[in-house]
């Protein structure tokens, strides 16, 4: 299962500031201690993050993606679908999508810093069209769009609940032309841990989710934090319900609306791809949790 992807490694020289800081040394010292050697301090920056097709190369190499979950219609959570599935062709069975009614044309992305082939890339997959073969057919794939309370037998056997969103929470995205509330929150269990994944969500799905749930059903060990840990996406009666023991934010530069405090006063930790570059989080089948940083180094276990 695969959900979202960004795979731009391009950095802004802001988060320097963020970098030298959890080291404990000044810019210019990191900057010194960075270009030991022949590289740059932004190819030193760029190796702390890792690209999703060149992790799917050297651990699923030839394999399907049995699912992919597009939480939500931003371009941040869609960069790379050109090349991941059209251009080194891998190989798709199952995408999620929400019934959206964002668009977008070419001429919204003659500035920035996304590439509009993505968005056509996106607006294929979620009509079930793939890439064409050798022969000129286009391959073809399942659509789902599932919302809160929908089942499906490989979905339950895989440990996945649907928290969020509904109908309605979509049809109100699409009347706001705002689409951070209709993103899919997943709930994934394994040997009695859990993980919540809320794509973008902000308060009005976390205040649904909250009157449909009781708070032992929110429980969690590990939270993605909503919108890169902005308090956007912040919701303490949510966060406080779940109680994650680790918080995870998926950001580059530190937002100024940065909610990492108001998660430390609820987690036991608050870590970030700022300062930890890509985390990964292994649950052992005994229901230990260890806790990785971008150079493979445990940074925290979470004991059963």
């Amino acid at each position: 299962m695969m959900i979202d992807i960004n795979n731009s490694k391009s950095l802004p020289e802001d988060d320097l500031e963020a970098l030298a800081e959890n080291a404990g040394i000044s810019q210019y010292a990191f900057k010194h201690m960075a270009t030991q050697g022949s590289r740059s301090w932004e190819q030193y920056y760029k190796s702390l993050l890792v690209d999703p097709y060149e992790y799917y190369s050297e651990h699923f190499a030839g394999r399907s993606v049995f699912r992919y979950i597009q939480t939500h219609p931003d371009m941040d959570h869609m960069s790379g679908l050109h090349r991941f599935f059209w251009q080194e062709g891998v190989e798709l069975q199952n995408f999620w999508d929400t019934a959206h009614k964002k668009e977008l044309d070419e001429d919204s992305f003659t500035k920035g810093r996304f590439a509009y082939v993505d968005w056509a890339v996106y607006n294929c997959l979620r009509l079930g069209v793939g890439p064409e073969d050798s022969n000129g057919q286009s391959s073809s794939h399942k659509v789902i769009k599932a919302e809160r309370e929908d089942t499906a037998s490989f979905w339950k056997e895989d440990g996945i609940q649907v928290l969020s969103p509904t109908a309605e929470l979509v049809s109100a995205c699409n009347e706001a032309e705002d689409y951070n509330d209709c993103s899919y929150v997943v709930k994934i269990s394994h040997a009695g841990r859990h993980v919540i994944l809320p794509g973008d969500a902000e308060k009005a799905s976390w205040s649904s989710i909250l009157s449909h749930y009781p708070k032992e059903d929110l429980q969690c060990d590990i939270l993605k934090a909503s919108h890169h840990g902005r308090m956007s996406g912040y919701h303490e009666e949510a966060v406080e319900a779940m109680g994650p023991d680790t918080v995870i934010c998926s950001v580059g530069k530190k937002p100024s609306t940065d909610a990492s405090s108001e998660y430390a006063r609820i987690a036991n930790r608050v870590l970030s791809t700022r300062y930890n570059g890509s985390i990964k989080v292994h649950i052992w089948d005994d229901g230990d949790i260890w806790i990785y940083n971008h150079s493979g180094d445990r940074i925290a276990t979470i004991a059963s």
